[in-house]
């Protein structure tokens, strides 16, 4: 230690420590090695100021920077270099020094994007050859058997420069990642059992940024490996913390919803019971919920999932591989996303959620977030579910999975209490396509509102479909009530009926209408290979009679449409089209029942009685093969790439920023991980 001057008041002299004496030296450009062979040896086995080398590096201007290059070069290449030390501390040391470094110069190239900063740490003509032995060696800091907290470090500073600049593609050093690739040090860290534990996160999150990063030739090779990825414990690895990151959400918010339960009143419960009674459900309404801010913060976690069930179809395998949740622990970098759940007795922690899976944890997920689309955010992650969703569904294999009666599962799905309606899904265990349609029913009542998420409903709407089209295509029959969907459906058209003149200034219903009632459509034609028993076709007509009144208020509504000079007149055109069925069964039947009710002086028929009149008038109605109407979805690889596409690039640019935010690099963070550096220890 050194002493400043004393102060003419008389003061004590100040303690000024070795290292931030040579910070000085450093950035006023002197020669801070001289004279010494050992000094960089020595100097990292001194602690960093952090906080010291960001403040100087804010003070300093461009001209300035330029300047000091060759004292910030040598430091670069010295950080470098110390990689190769066997002294843990020195690597430690030396990658926090080169981390605070790189951020602070890409602080100012944020504010000067003419700035070239990577001139600054390397000489133009090796910067090639630098970068290669840079990565190199973070690729062997990855793979070998390192203590734990320096691989931490390694990946904190690779997500410092991917996370450099707001738009990646802006980033001048990702070419360098781009021509010498970490994903399969990566990838071995997913496979290892340990480091998934403590790394696992950071490398799915790394890797997520990567593959979306454009490159000259168009191909990504991130992208490109991961498609070719076929190693089980890889993708079980990949698959594992994408469910344990969701999984923390779902518990964080079962946590918050028992705690706002226990705040309520008996007044709350009271008027909530009586609103229930009150409840009409063609009324308007926008439901106020606020979700945590963590649970909306999601979005790398989300594009991970839509990376691996987009481009790597082994991948589909793992969506119902059950998880052992045996000795998990969150990694600092989740619990910076999610926080710490709040320790209830009536919360599972996740060892005690053993048979669980990751299309069990998504769809509970997605339960929550699909509750409030009214914000930005909020609606691009509820969004990027439904393409994730659509992407799953479109997988032969994933919906042989979601069909095996032989894979049952429990999905609690989350509901909100200011929600009222009077769907109630079955909570036994069942196979994950029923779940699913649950879901896909609760999100259609749950947002009839006055500003309608239109994309979302015809995402819902067109999942449904297909889960629909691959029962047709191989003969499958699910055990579901199926009215359930029917009534919903029906609900879905009355409130698009109702609020037509305020809802049509905006968007477009008629092909919302459209996809519902194909839906009908296929049911009607296709019923005998779909329906679980004779008896669900017949309450498919008795729906549709019973609520026929909908029905020929949509086709005056679209006839009206078709016939005069509309914007929607096409759409309007063809939903009068896709109701031919429907109003032939209608047409057909009414009169029926009226003479059965005259004829038996029955004034108000029970259902059955209408049920045994629909049987006994199959014969003598006359349907249409409706093959336009129907619909066949082809592979959605190719298909909502581009509908897609915008939506990932914007949720990128969050992903980047949020990240850059959590990486901490301050002396805090510094003396935290000193202090627990005896549990940092090499896994055996």
């Amino acid at each position: 230690m050194a002493f400043r001057r004393r102060s003419t008041s008389g003061s004590k002299p100040q303690l000024k420590e070795k290292v931030v004496q040579i910070y000085e030296s450093f950035f006023k450009g002197e020669d801070v090695s001289k004279d010494n062979d050992n000094f960089w040896d020595e100097f990292f086995l001194l602690k960093p100021k952090i906080s010291y080398i960001e403040t100087e590096m804010e003070k300093l201007s461009i001209e300035q920077l330029i300047t000091l290059q060759d004292n910030i070069r040598l430091l670069f290449i010295k950080c470098i270099t110390a990689f190769e030390c066997q002294h843990q501390l020195r690597i430690i040391f030396s990658l926090k020094t080169l981390t605070c470094l790189v951020s602070s110069l890409y602080k100012k190239f944020r504010i000067n994007p003419t700035f070239e900063f990577i001139s600054i740490l390397v000489i133009p003509k090796d910067t090639d050859m630098v970068f290669e032995n840079l990565l190199g060696k973070c690729n062997i800091m990855l793979r070998e058997p390192e203590c734990v907290v320096v691989k931490d470090l390694c990946l904190q500073f690779l997500l410092t420069i991917v996370t450099g600049t707001d738009n990646l593609n802006e980033n001048p050093a990702l070419r360098h990642l781009m021509s010498n690739s970490v994903f399969e040090p990566l990838t071995e860290v997913l496979s290892n059992n340990i480091y998934r534990t403590y790394h696992g996160y950071d490398s799915i999150l790394l890797l997520t940024l990567l593959m979306n990063v454009e490159t000259a030739k168009k191909t990504n090779p991130y992208v490109v490996k991961l498609s070719l990825l076929d190693k089980e414990d890889t993708l079980n690895g990949y698959s594992q913390i994408i469910r344990w990151s969701l999984e923390e959400i779902c518990q964080q918010y079962r946590s918050e919803e028992i705690a706002q339960y226990s705040n309520n009143t008996w007044f709350n419960t009271f008027t909530s019971v009586v609103s229930n009674m009150l409840f009409v459900p063609d009324t308007i309404e926008e439901h106020n919920i606020e979700l945590p801010q963590e649970i909306r913060s999601m979005s790398g976690i989300l594009i991970a999932l839509y990376e691996a069930v987009h481009y790597n179809r082994n991948f589909m395998t793992t969506l119902t591989h059950c998880h052992s949740s045996n000795n998990y622990e969150l990694h600092p970098s989740v619990m910076q996303q999610t926080q710490s759940v709040t320790n209830n007795p009536d919360l599972k922690s996740p060892s005690d959620n053993q048979f669980s899976n990751l299309l069990v944890t998504f769809f509970q997920y997605c339960s929550i977030v699909m509750q409030d689309t009214k914000t930005e955010a909020n609606a691009n992650n509820s969004m990027l579910c439904f393409v994730i969703l659509s992407s799953i569904t479109d997988d032969q294999f994933a919906n042989s999975l979601m069909h095996d009666v032989n894979l049952q599962f429990k999905v609690d799905l989350y509901r909100s209490p200011t929600r009222r309606y009077m769907f109630v899904p079955d909570k036994s265990p069942k196979p994950l396509a029923a779940a699913l349609l649950d879901l896909m029913i609760e999100f259609m009542l749950g947002h009839m509102m006055k500003k309608l998420p239109l994309d979302q409903y015809m995402k819902c709407i067109s999942i449904i479909h297909r889960i629909i089209c691959y029962q047709k295509r191989n003969s499958v029959r699910l055990c579901y009530n199926w009215k359930d969907l029917w009534s919903s459906l029906i609900t879905v058209l009355k409130f698009l009926m109702t609020y037509e003149h305020q809802l049509s200034q905006d968007i477009n219903i008629y092909d919302l209408g459209i996809q519902i009632v194909n839906i009908f459509n296929l049911f009607i034609t296709y019923g005998d290979m779909l329906l679980p028993s004779p008896s669900s076709y017949d309450e498919l007509y008795y729906e549709i009679i019973r609520m026929h009144t909908v029905f020929d208020n949509i086709y005056v509504l679209s006839s009206r449409n078709s016939s005069a000079i509309s914007e929607h007149k096409l759409s309007a055109t063809k939903l009068s089209n896709c109701l031919i069925n429907i109003r032939a069964i209608i047409n057909h039947y009414i009169p029926k029942i009226d003479n059965w009710l005259e004829k038996n002086s029955v004034t108000t028929p029970v259902g059955e009685e209408i049920l045994e009149v629909v049987r006994n008038n199959y014969d003598t109605l006359t349907l249409k093969l409706l093959l336009d109407c129907l619909g066949s979805f082809e592979s959605n690889k190719s298909n909502h790439d581009l509908s897609s596409s915008s939506l990932i690039k914007l949720m990128v640019s969050k992903v980047v920023k949020d990240t850059r935010q959590s990486l901490k690099h301050s002396n805090t963070d510094l003396q935290q991980i000193l202090q627990n550096f005896s549990l940092y220890t090499n896994p055996s």
